[in-house]
C-alpha cells in the first residue's frame, strides 16, 4: 500500500512539473529565440579562437594591385593602372562581403534577438497557438532580411575608412576604432532618441489565417528590423570598425539590453557607456 502511494505521489509530482513547464513555455513563446541566441554566441566564440588568423587577414585589404613590370606611357599607362587598381578594390569588396556575411548574421542573432521579446510575444499571441512557431519564423525572416541588407553597407565601412585614412598609424587606428562609439554616444544624447526607442516596441495587426498570416509576420519583421536598425546601427558599425572583438560584443550587448529593458527611455547612461568604450579603445590603441 505504501509503495502504491509513493508511486502515485511521484506520478502526481511528475505531472505537476510537466504542467508547469508547459505553462512556462506557453506564456513565454520567445524562449527558443534565446536558444538561437545562445547557439549564435557559441559559434562566434568558436570562430574567434579557431579562425583568428583568417579574421585578422580579412580585416585588411590591398587597395591597389602592384603594376609589376608593365611599361607604358601616356593614356595606355593610365588605363592599365586604373584597371588594376579597380580590380584590387573590387576584389576587396567582394571578399569582405563574402567572408563577413555569415559572422554578421550570427552577430545580429546573438545581439539583436534578445531585444525582440515584446514583438515576438505580440506575434505569438496574435495568432492561433498551432501557428505560433510559423508566425515567429516569418517575423525573424523579415527582421533578418533587413539587417542583412544593411550588413552589406556596414561590412564595407572599415574598407572605405581605411582607404580614406591612408597611413595606418596608431593614432589613426585608434581614431577609427573609437569613431563608431563616439557617434553612438552623440546619437544617444539626441532628443529624438526616446522616440526611436519607443518604436522598437511598436505593433501591427497580424491576420491569423492562410498566406496573410505569413505575409503579415514577415512584414512586421521588416518593420521592426528597420526600427531596430534606426536605433542600433551606430554600435553595430562601431563593432565593425573594432573587428568584431568578442569581449567588446559582450559589453555592447549588455548596454543594449539595459537600454531596452532596464532603463528609462530618457536615460543618458548609454551615451556615457559608449563614450567610455570609445576612450578606452583609443587609449589601448595609442599605448599598446
Amino acid at each position: 500500500m505504501s509503495a502504491a502511494n509513493n508511486l502515485t505521489a511521484a506520478s502526481c509530482k511528475y505531472s505537476l512539473i510537466i504542467g508547469r513547464m508547459r505553462s512556462f513555455f506557453m506564456n513565454r513563446p520567445e524562449w527558443w529565440i534565446y536558444l538561437l541566441c545562445l547557439i549564435a554566441w557559441i559559434l562566434l566564440f568558436i570562430n574567434s579562437y579557431t579562425a583568428s588568423d583568417k579574421s585578422s587577414n580579412s580585416s585588411h585589404f590591398i587597395y591597389c594591385m602592384n603594376t609589376g613590370t608593365v611599361q607604358a606611357e601616356g593614356q595606355l599607362a593610365y588605363e592599365i593602372q586604373s584597371t588594376l587598381k579597380n580590380a584590387g578594390v573590387s576584389s576587396g569588396i567582394l571578399n569582405r562581403i563574402s567572408n563577413g556575411m555569415v559572422p554578421w548574421i550570427l552577430m545580429v542573432a546573438a545581439m539583436m534577438f534578445p531585444l525582440l521579446t515584446e514583438p515576438l510575444r505580440h506575434v505569438s499571441f496574435s495568432v492561433r497557438r498551432k501557428d505560433r512557431n510559423w508566425g515567429i519564423m516569418g517575423f525573424l525572416i523579415g527582421y533578418t532580411v533587413t539587417w542583412t541588407a544593411a550588413g552589406v553597407l556596414f561590412l564595407l565601412t572599415p574598407l572605405f575608412l581605411g582607404m580614406v585614412a591612408g597611413e595606418q598609424t596608431p593614432f589613426v587606428n585608434g581614431l577609427i576604432k573609437a569613431s563608431g562609439f563616439l557617434l553612438a554616444a552623440i546619437l544617444a544624447w539626441l532628443p529624438v532618441r526616446p522616440i526611436l526607442l519607443t518604436k522598437c516596441g511598436q505593433t501591427m495587426p497580424i491576420r491569423i489565417r492562410g498566406r496573410q498570416l505569413y505575409s503579415d509576420s514577415v512584414l512586421y519583421g521588416l518593420k521592426m528590423g528597420f526600427a531596430c536598425l534606426n536605433m542600433c546601427w551606430a554600435p553595430m558599425v562601431a563593432l565593425m570598425l573594432a573587428h568584431h572583438d568578442l569581449i567588446l560584443m559582450y559589453a555592447v550587448t549588455i548596454v543594449l539590453f539595459y537600454e531596452r529593458y532596464l532603463l528609462p527611455h530618457t536615460s543618458k547612461l548609454p551615451g556615457y557607456a559608449w563614450g567610455t568604450i570609445a576612450l578606452t579603445l583609443f587609449g589601448i590603441e595609442i599605448w599598446a
